[in-house]
């Protein structure tokens, strides 16, 4: 079977995918989950060809330049959600009836509509919380499916001693929540606790290395001038956070293995769809902090601490962690079971798995919930089986 794999219509540009491969190279985790799928099923013997914005380098995948493809040589195409616009597939819209989008992010139900209606194949999500959003389209079941992204292997746990650092490892950027970590942060500073904030990671992930970033080097230039900057000059020296940048997966392994926790996107309004970050700590066994909200709650194990803030109040998520210093035991025996908890539920192994499933034509076993969790969920049942939902979306957008 000869599958395409696409990356973004636009990404920073790569040296060697091998890189990601090998986990040698700094990307997105949004990159990393795409280039993992295409090597997994590689190895699985599928003839695979990734799809790059730019040439691209590899040794290991056959890999060709977006306006190169011709679709109909292809079996399915497994393509970003950048490559549909609503009305037209980058690859040609006659390829649809076997075309997958894989949505990373949230989007409107008029885009998934859209793309469904054309005649697309099925829409791939990362998490229940991501697919219970287009609950009321018409399909629902049977279009859109729960495929968990996959962490790269080199995240595994190390013998290491454990520093008073918390490490916040995301985007620096105003829809990642590091508006919140730098509120949090000033809480805990006043709270004068025992520990050292480290950051891992850089807008250069996001947007390639010619971004004008501010003077930090961490984030674009006006939102380092206007936040960063003034939130970093205000802190104690004792207090200042140490910038990493960003770090390929060998590298951010051994910070992690030397923090004593994790805390990843922090915002109730941005709500994270999956977030590998996550799954990256919780594999070298450490816990994760952050706010309980959309795909974390399925991807961050807390059976034996409860490291998701359940309010909408920053200071709270700063007392959950303030009491996780004076509960260290709990917070250790937790970041083990978080390790056993990605290790079984998220491997590149478990996730090729469903894949494979899917493109033999069976749906994966981690599918859409099936019992009603909110009124909500009632209410997009309701909506679907009467085939009012896009009716009711097109009256409220008009």
């Amino acid at each position: 079977m000869k599958i395409l794999i696409s990356l973004p219509v636009e990404h920073p540009e790569f040296s060697s995918i091998d890189d990601l491969i090998n986990g040698t190279a700094s990307c997105s985790g949004t990159i990393g989950s795409i280039v993992r799928l295409a090597y997994s099923l590689s190895s699985s013997g599928y003839q695979i060809y990734l799809s790059a914005a730019s040439k691209t380098r590899s040794k290991i995948l056959s890999c060709i330049q977006h306006h190169f493809v011709e679709g109909t040589e292809f079996d399915y195409l497994i393509v970003h959600q950048s490559h549909w616009d609503g009305f037209q597939l980058s690859f040609r819209n006659h390829n649809l009836p076997k075309t997958i989008i894989w949505l990373q992010n949230q989007t409107s139900w008029s885009f998934v509509h859209s793309f469904l209606e054309k005649g697309g194949r099925q829409v791939v999500v990362p998490s229940r919380y991501h697919a219970n959003i287009y609950r009321a389209l018409s399909g629902w079941r049977n279009k859109v499916v729960v495929i968990h992204n996959s962490y790269c292997s080199t995240f595994t746990p190390t013998v290491q001693d454990r520093q008073p650092i918390l490490l916040f490892i995301g985007a620096i950027t105003p829809n990642k929540g590091f508006i919140e970590l730098m509120q949090l942060w000033l809480y805990l500073v006043q709270k004068q606790v025992d520990l050292q904030l480290a950051i891992a990671g850089s807008i250069s992930l996001h947007k390639g290395s010619s971004v004008k970033t501010g003077a930090l080097n961490v984030a674009e230039a006006d939102f380092e001038h206007n936040y960063v900057e003034p939130w970093f000059k205000a802190l104690p020296s004792s207090y200042k956070p140490h910038f990493l940048g960003a770090l390929p997966p060998n590298q951010l392994c051994t910070e992690i293995s030397r923090s004593w926790a994790v805390i990843v996107n922090p915002s109730w309004a941005c709500a994270e769809t999956f977030c590998v970050s996550a799954v990256d700590a919780q594999a070298c066994d450490r816990t994760v902090f952050s706010v309980a909200v959309g795909g974390l709650k399925e991807t961050v194990y807390q059976g034996a601490f409860q490291s998701l803030s359940q309010k909408h109040n920053i200071n709270v998520l700063g007392d959950c962690i303030i009491k996780g210093l004076f509960s260290k035991e709990l917070v250790e025996n937790n970041s083990r079971l978080a390790g056993e908890f990605v290790r079984t539920r998220f491997s590149t192994q478990t996730i090729s798995k469903s894949w494979i499933q899917l493109l033999s034509g069976e749906i994966p076993e981690e599918n859409l919930h099936k019992r009603w969790e909110t009124p909500r969920d009632l209410a997009c049942d309701l909506m679907r089986f009467t085939r009012t939902g896009m009716l009711i979306k097109k009256y409220l957008s008009s």
